[in-house]
């Protein structure tokens, strides 16, 4: 298990679910709190209608959210974190991913998830709809986390109105996918966020 240099020296990087990421120390980072401006809420909302029009044309949408963290990978190859509850489009997933050199681990539940988070991943493909937990719950504790807050995540999800393309943005994530994603679409997302 990987650790990390918390305040006391000694947390071990792990993510608690069950109590949303109980235990981890929070952001000191005031900027991981603050309020949108109004133009910056008005720019977030251009940029998910433009986002929902790509998702009814093209069945995808890839747009780095500037504001949120981004980091280089530190492992070789990439480990990517998948968080998907349907077995086929996990399959399908991994298989893209495992065929261009990445490390995968997938996680379907709560408890995986925190398994999954101990590895560090480099990235998190990230699911909504999940049996016991809500992928944007998950993106918001995450980026509220300091062992989590800059690692870069993907939404990849069913939900592709404007209100759910808004609310992940406003969250922090690095990119926007529906399922079923296209692989091409899917990798080229994942070489722009890790770039």
């Amino acid at each position: 298990m990987n650790t990390k240099t918390n305040a006391d020296k000694s947390t071990p990087l792990a993510l608690d679910l069950t109590g949303y990421f109980a235990g981890l120390a929070p952001v000191e980072d005031a900027q991981t709190h603050k309020i949108n401006t109004p133009q910056q809420e008005q720019k977030l909302s251009e940029e998910a209608v433009i986002g929902e029009s790509k998702l009814t044309s093209n069945g995808f949408f890839v747009r780095i959210n500037e504001a949120a963290p981004r980091r280089k990978p530190r492992n070789t190859p990439p480990v990517v974190l998948v968080i998907e509850d349907d077995d086929t489009t996990a399959a399908v997933i991994v298989g893209a991913l495992e065929a261009n050199n990445y490390k995968v681990t997938r996680a379907s539940n709560r408890q995986q998830i925190v398994d999954g988070m101990k590895l560090a991943p480099d990235l998190v493909l990230l699911d909504v709809m999940l049996p016991d937990a809500n992928g944007f719950d998950v993106l918001a504790r995450m980026r509220g986390a300091r062992d989590f807050v800059d690692t870069p995540v993907l939404m990849l999800t069913s939900l592709g109105a404007l209100d759910d393309i808004l609310k992940g943005l406003k969250l922090g994530a690095n990119g926007y996918l529906t399922k079923p994603a296209k692989s091409k679409a899917l990798l080229d997302a994942i070489k722009q966020v890790l770039a």
